[in-house]
C-alpha cells in the first residue's frame, strides 16, 4: 500500500492534535513533521518529498497565503481555517494556481478527511498519469511510425485506435482523426505493449489515458470499449500493474 507523507503548518497546538488525530485510523499516511511557523516549513520542504501539506491561514509573521506564493515545489494542498466565509474567496484562486486539494473550516476537519483523503488520491494518480504522459512526449523515439504533413505524432496524444480492415484511425486528444493504410502486426510490434493494449478485435486503447475500468470495460474519457473475453485476463493484468506503479510505496 502506497503510504503518503504530510505536514501540518499551523501556530495553533490543537489544531496539530486534531488534525493526528483524525489521522489515526488511516495507517498509510505518515506526518513527516509539524510547524508553527511557515518559514521552517519551508525550508524544510527544500530537502524533503512531501504529498500534502495541512495549512493555516491566519499565521504571525506569514500568513499561509503568502507561504503558497513563496512555495516553490508542486505539493498538494489543504487549507484550514477557523474563519471560512472571510478566506474562501482568496482560497478558490490557488484550486487554478497550485495544487489546492481542498478548503475546510477547522471545526468540521473530521467530516471533511474522508472527502478530503478521495479527493487528494484522485488527484495524486491523475498527476501520475500526467507526469508520465509529459516524460512520454519528450521521447523522441515515442513517436507514430507515420506523419501528417510531415510532422511526428507523439503516442501520448492519441486516446485509441480503431482497425477497420488494413486501415487504422487515430483518435486523438483534440477530438482529430487520422486514417493510414498500415500492416497491424507491424504496429502492434512497434506500440510499446506495456502502454497500448489491443482490448478486441477492433480497438488498441492507450492505458496510459484510462479513466476507469473492469474486467469487461475500459474507459478513456467519455469512450467506453468493451474487452473481449480472451483480452480479459492480460488488460486487467496491465492495467493493475500500472496502478500498482502509480502508487509504489515509500521505501
Amino acid at each position: 500500500m502506497k503510504k503518503f507523507k504530510y505536514i501540518i503548518i499551523d501556530d495553533e497546538y490543537p489544531t496539530h492534535l486534531s488534525v493526528l488525530q483524525c489521522f489515526k485510523p488511516y495507517t498509510n499516511y505518515i506526518c513527516a513533521h509539524t510547524f508553527y511557523f511557515p518559514e521552517e516549513a519551508l525550508a524544510f520542504l527544500q530537502e524533503h518529498e512531501i504529498d500534502l501539506i495541512f495549512l493555516d491561514v491566519e499565521m504571525p509573521e506569514m500568513n499561509g497565503f503568502q507561504f503558497l506564493e513563496t512555495l516553490n515545489k508542486n505539493i498538494f494542498i489543504v487549507i484550514l481555517t477557523a474563519y471560512p466565509e472571510k478566506y474562501s474567496l482568496s482560497a478558490h484562486n490557488y484550486y487554478f494556481d497550485k495544487e489546492m486539494v481542498f478548503f475546510a473550516n477547522k471545526a468540521q476537519f473530521s467530516y471533511y478527511l474522508p472527502k478530503i483523503i478521495a479527493r487528494f488520491e484522485k488527484l495524486y494518480v491523475e498527476k501520475k498519469m500526467i507526469d508520465r504522459i509529459n516524460q512520454l512526449s519528450k521521447n523522441e523515439i515515442c513517436t507514430f511510425p507515420k506523419m501528417i504533413n510531415k510532422q511526428p505524432i507523439p503516442l501520448a496524444d492519441i486516446l485509441y485506435i480503431t482497425i477497420i480492415g488494413h486501415n487504422i484511425v487515430l483518435k486523438m486528444k483534440n477530438e482529430e482523426e487520422f486514417i493510414f493504410h498500415m500492416n497491424i502486426s507491424a504496429l502492434m510490434k512497434f506500440l510499446p505493449a506495456n502502454i497500448f493494449l489491443r482490448i478486441n478485435r477492433n480497438t488498441i486503447v492507450n492505458t496510459l489515458n484510462t479513466t476507469a475500468f473492469s474486467k469487461t470495460t475500459i474507459c478513456i474519457g467519455d469512450h467506453h470499449f468493451v474487452v473481449s473475453t480472451r483480452k480479459q485476463k492480460e488488460v486487467a493484468e496491465t492495467l493493475k500493474t500500472q496502478v500498482q506503479k502509480l502508487y509504489k510505496p515509500i521505501d
